[in-house]
């Protein structure tokens, strides 16, 4: 197989300008490129032609190009031709062209430059909207490998791929066109997406291409959830809390709180009122709703509109503690094949499941009164245990 060579083009990551190069073999017909995890692993078998300091400061390869915006020094200037001589250091200077009735120069005057490097060549742009659209660009390019804060984005309009279904949002970020993607617009699936055009939304940049910067409004709210969720865990069981409700379906309601944290309000928790509205249809997107906190394991947020149940199973474990002869009193919420669901009432609701082991179903019906003997119960499984009687039995 033959060998030939390439010459990589090294830089220095505080002044790209300074440039060094160096020679490796490759195979014949292929080449380096800089972004490709194989390009470092290679050069690493080179280390003779690469030290440490050179890996980390690989560029680009045959001829090398790099863009950004650099603080340079008005060298001269000539208002007839519209040129100037920015002065970027004590070896490198570029010629600019600029318009006199927008940009006002003077010897001496700092002034940013977009600094253009393509096979070897050096360009500049002295235009100050130019140089503020880079300065922003090459910020958000540097914030996708370590994001420290989210900017301002107004989505300006909607985007279909080829087979014409939604793809995303174009969102103006100080004036550079980025792209979001639909699943990254939000931390639930959008109901409309048309809804969120000529709105602003804060986003963060999660990755870069030569065509587009793609920023995420999920990002920044995932930045939040964390203090959400310690303030959920933080609040006291008979706190009500409010959420926004971002979808109805025909099991419940899914409900955003503080922006950022999903949870779902089933029917079976929710109180009357908000019951007698969710089976008219009068609840919708946006409407506000409270609630307590029931609890809280890992991310994932329960939630009911009755008095906090996990009152009511600390209260039956202090009743069945002190009195071992207790016989809990419960209404039949519902029954299927291998049992039935009981709510006892006197303890905020609660309800557990008891199989047809314990339970004749034969002579139950939903709504039935019963009267149970406790043996113990587990109130972190919300599980009550029963005596077997010959009653039951």
């Amino acid at each position: 197989m033959s060998i030939t060579t390439q010459t990589i083009e090294i830089y220095d990551s505080a002044n790209p300008l300074e440039v060094r190069t160096v020679t490796v073999p490759v195979r014949k017909g292929q080449k380096i490129y800089s972004h490709e995890p194989y390009a470092v692993e290679m050069l690493k078998m080179y280390d003779k032609y690469c030290g440490g300091e050179v890996l980390d400061n690989i560029a680009s390869y045959e001829g090398g190009s790099f863009r950004d915006v650099r603080e340079g020094i008005v060298a001269s200037f000539n208002s007839d031709k519209a040129t100037a001589t920015i002065e970027l250091s004590g070896k490198h200077s570029v010629s600019v062209g600029y318009n006199p009735k927008h940009e006002e120069l003077e010897l001496g005057k700092k002034i940013d430059v977009v600094v253009s490097k393509t096979k070897g060549r050096i360009t500049g742009d002295a235009s100050s909207k130019t140089a503020q659209l880079e300065r922003v660009k090459q910020e958000l390019i540097r914030q996708v490998d370590s994001p420290s804060f989210a900017y301002v984005g107004l989505v300006e309009d909607v985007i279909f791929n080829a087979a014409n279904s939604f793809n995303g949002f174009v969102v103006n970020v100080s004036g550079v066109k980025c792209f979001m993607p639909g699943s990254e617009s939000d931390v639930v699936p959008l109901n409309d997406y048309n809804e969120l055009v000529g709105q602003t939304r804060y986003v963060m940049p999660i990755s870069a291409t030569s065509e587009s910067i793609v920023v995420s409004h999920k990002e920044y709210l995932n930045t939040l959830k964390v203090s959400a969720i310690n303030n959920l865990i933080a609040a006291k069981s008979t706190e009500l809390v409010e959420g926004e409700v971002s979808s109805v379906k025909k099991f419940g309601v899914f409900i955003i709180i503080q922006k950022c944290v999903p949870t779902l309000l089933s029917v079976s928790e929710m109180n009357e009122e908000t019951e007698t509205k969710f089976k008219n249809g009068e609840i919708n997107v946006g409407d506000t709703i409270n609630f307590y906190v029931e609890s809280v394991k890992d991310d994932r947020v329960t939630i009911t509109q009755t008095a906090c149940k996990s009152l009511g199973w600390d209260k039956l474990k202090e009743v069945v503690d002190n009195n071992s002869d207790y016989k809990i009193s419960g209404t039949i919420k519902n029954i299927f094949e291998n049992g039935a669901v009981v709510v006892a009432h006197e303890f905020n609701n609660i309800t557990f499941f008891l199989s047809s082991k314990v339970l004749n179903l034969e002579k139950l019906s939903v709504g039935d009164e019963v009267v149970l003997p406790v043996e113990n119960i587990d109130p972190v499984k919300k599980t009550v245990r029963l005596k077997i009687t010959e009653e039951q039995n």
